[in-house]
């Protein structure tokens, strides 16, 4: 069992949204059960107050519940009971340090590393007012952690309202070089091949008032995937 424990100031915008993104990546994937996933804040300021509304709000719109979580301050003994802490921005991090009185295990991280931008901060839409945007970059975020720990890629149909934005999708996450066509042919001699062998591919479906030629074209993409044997998730 893997524990992870996300980090921000004040544990009502960004870290639970990381939380509560990560449990439904880990869920979709069927891996839940192999990590324990929570968050806190490095200040007492908002201990015990629930998810930020906008934040809350956010997160319900991409099929989310955070319903029940309330803020909790960070304690010094985390640092023993959980395997990565995973901090928004530097200052976070640096809280964290002062905490724990270092991190001798190398534990700590910032959670933009896993999406491939090291040293970048996920802004605290506290102050930007921008809770789509700090949603989007701890989403991202999020599917890095769950590559570097699983090897799981995800695929995000969610908010792809046709067939040629499933494919911009699919050029995005599958490294598709530009010789191969947008067809269900090559998607799968895609999927069996370089550099894709010994991956699993989490495929996030749309939603369920796409436009219907959407959702039945991504169905043919999940088959294909399942065909190859590198869907991560059961067919539904």
């Amino acid at each position: 069992m893997t524990k992870i424990l996300f980090v921000c100031h004040g544990n009502i915008c960004r870290s639970p949204a990381a939380e509560f993104v990560f449990r439904d990546l880990l869920k979709k994937a069927g891996l839940y059960g192999n990590y324990t996933v929570a968050s806190a804040a490095t200040s007492s300021e908002e201990i015990g107050n629930p998810v930020y509304p906008p934040m809350r709000r956010v997160l319900a719109a991409h099929g989310i519940d955070c319903a029940g979580k309330t803020a909790r301050q960070l304690r010094r003994r985390d640092y023993e009971d959980y395997d990565l802490l995973i901090g928004m921005d530097e200052e976070n991090l640096w809280n964290m340090r002062r905490i724990f009185g270092g991190d001798p295990e190398g534990k700590l991280h910032n959670l933009m590393d896993f999406a491939g931008f090291p040293g970048e901060e996920i802004a605290d839409p506290w102050y930007t007012r921008d809770f789509v945007r700090a949603y989007e970059d701890v989403s991202m975020a999020c599917e890095g952690l769950l590559y570097h720990l699983t090897g799981t890629v995800s695929v995000d149909f969610t908010l792809c309202p046709d067939i040629p934005s499933l494919y911009r999708e699919l050029r995005e996450k599958l490294r598709w070089e530009d010789w191969y066509g947008e067809n269900l042919d090559a998607l799968y001699d895609i999927l069996t091949g370089l550099p894709h062998r010994g991956e699993r591919f989490l495929l996030l479906m749309p939603e369920a008032d796409a436009p219907r030629e959407a959702q039945l074209y991504a169905r043919r993409i999940r088959q294909c995937f399942a065909d190859a044997g590198v869907l991560a998730q059961p067919k539904e």
